[in-house]
């Protein structure tokens, strides 16, 4: 029986470059009353895109959310960057996005720590439980899993190392080679899903695929110091289809207006629709 695999990541919903909900609720100290955000332009477009994707793409069969469904505090920019400090409002609106879906059955993994996890408690454990993940080996949120339907076996974890454009099939080939190496220690696999990185690529043969997914955020300012130009992110999900042993895939990628920076003609700023 065929079935669909819907596969979404690094949507760091907190983050005012990323995706939110359209009425983000921010929790206020008691007796105050809790008050909404209101998203800016880039995030308004990032959701009219995401209803496209659960709208198109709604009750498949297995979502998996390969990692960092929120952004953090970003300590480390002292909370510059994102809307909420309060990892509750941040992970409740995440829950917001998850549940358009309408999805059967959902798997989350466990990104990077500095996103997901507070003081070495790991958030996603929590995200996965509210939003009625199923359990891996126990955890919510494992590091890596593998998931074998109608035939289909895909080995699916966050991390993958992270290269510059011309040389964007490195570590997702690399990874493909290690896991077909080491295959008699771990468990041979058809599609390899890797994410973390924000762009979206692929490599294979006549009997595997590589992957890693694309994201939900826009560039921010630690990828802008590593270049500005380049490492632009691809925005948005991927969907495997699968029967009878043989897979196909699909992938939604949105080129975005709102995403182009300010250009200044004449003496006058041109802000991109």
């Amino acid at each position: 029986m065929k079935k669909t695999i819907v596969v979404v990541s690094d949507v760091q919903d907190g983050h005012k470059l990323s995706i939110c909900s359209d009425a983000p609720k921010l929790s206020q100290l008691p007796p105050a009353e809790p008050t909404i955000y209101r998203p800016n332009r880039i995030q308004k477009a990032l959701f009219t895109a995401w209803k496209e994707v659960t709208t198109e793409w709604n009750k498949p069969d297995i979502l998996v959310i390969n990692g960092e469904p929120i952004e953090g505090q970003q300590y480390k920019n002292m909370g510059t960057e994102v809307w909420s400090t309060d990892l509750n409002d941040q992970l409740n609106d995440a829950q917001k996005l998850i549940e358009m879906f309408k999805a059967k059955k959902i798997y989350t993994t466990r990104g990077s720590d500095y996103h997901v996890s507070l003081k070495g408690v790991p958030l996603e454990e929590a995200f996965g439980k509210m939003i009625g993940a199923t359990p891996v080996g126990g955890y919510y949120a494992p590091y890596e899993f593998f998931l074998e339907e109608e035939g289909v076996t895909f080995d699916i974890s966050h991390h993958v190392g992270y290269n510059m454009e011309f040389y964007r099939s490195t570590a997702i080939t690399r990874e493909m080679a290690f896991a077909k190496l080491n295959e008699s220690h771990r468990w041979p696999a058809k599609v390899l899903i890797r994410s973390h990185v924000h762009y979206y690529w692929y490599v294979g043969s006549t009997s595997h695929l590589s992957m890693t997914t694309p994201c939900w955020k826009l560039q921010d300012w630690f990828m802008r110091r590593k270049t500005s130009a380049g490492g632009m992110p691809d925005i948005g999900a991927v969907r495997f289809t699968v029967e009878d042993g043989k897979f196909d895939w699909e992938a939604k990628i949105f080129k975005l207006p709102a995403f182009k920076p300010i250009f200044i003609k004449d003496g006058k700023e041109i802000k991109a629709k």
